[in-house]
């Protein structure tokens, strides 16, 4: 249980921070909806919050620490980390000797390749993320017709550029127009103009999906 509930926390901590710029009322209800517990797990994880200086209460809703937005950035770069970069076998294989990662920022620049100006631009994507790191995909995991905010790229800063070239840039909103088979590119629509791009470049680029009703 009590494991259940610590895994709860960062996710709620994300929430919070999304309502909070929203200047919206914080409801334990909508958040135990979101994350399909109960509101009593929820209840805890909050006490357990407070409790370790993640989050305070301010009259009658909560707003994060300087210490919880650390926990939050932290858990949405290992989210990412093991969820889509270590997602294939070979890389599963290279991230046993990797160890605990105790600096992201070495991590990323050392082990991955970014450079300064990109993991800037990188760990700007991140922070500003409304909403919780889970639900942002790569581009690869759209289907046709479907729609998504560009948030952020995975990749140095030439990689970075030439995307920027491309009009492929945070904050823009991207339409997959076509997928070609076996594995072949993606035509998208972006600003109104059409391109086809790779699935190696597409599976880089991250972007929050839209729904149908925007």
């Amino acid at each position: 249980m009590s494991e259940k509930i610590n895994e709860l926390i960062p996710e709620i901590l994300e929430i919070i921070k999304t309502i909070e710029n929203k200047n919206e009322e914080i409801q334990l209800n909508e958040i135990a909806k979101e994350l399909k517990v109960s509101i009593n797990d929820i209840e805890k994880a909050i006490e357990i919050a407070i409790k370790n200086g993640l989050i305070e209460r301010i009259d009658n809703s909560f707003k994060l620490t300087k210490k919880g937005l650390e926990v939050t950035q932290t858990h949405r770069e290992k989210y990412l980390h093991e969820k889509y970069i270590h997602s294939s076998f070979l890389n599963s294989i290279t991230k046993i000797f990797e160890g605990k990662i105790e600096d992201w920022y070495k991590h990323w620049h050392h082990r991955h390749g970014f450079d300064e100006k990109s993991l800037d631009e990188f760990y700007e994507g991140i922070k500003s993320l409304e909403g919780r790191i889970e639900d942002i995909l790569p581009l690869t995991s759209l289907k046709q017709g479907e729609k998504g905010i560009i948030t952020f790229m995975y990749g140095g800063g030439g990689f970075v550029r030439r995307l920027a070239e491309m009009g492929l840039t945070p904050g823009t909103e991207i339409t997959i127009v076509k997928e070609a088979p076996f594995h072949g590119p993606i035509e998208v629509c972006v600003r109104g103009s059409f391109l086809a791009i790779g699935r190696g470049m597409a599976s880089k680029i991250f972007v929050k999906k839209l729904k149908e009703n925007g």
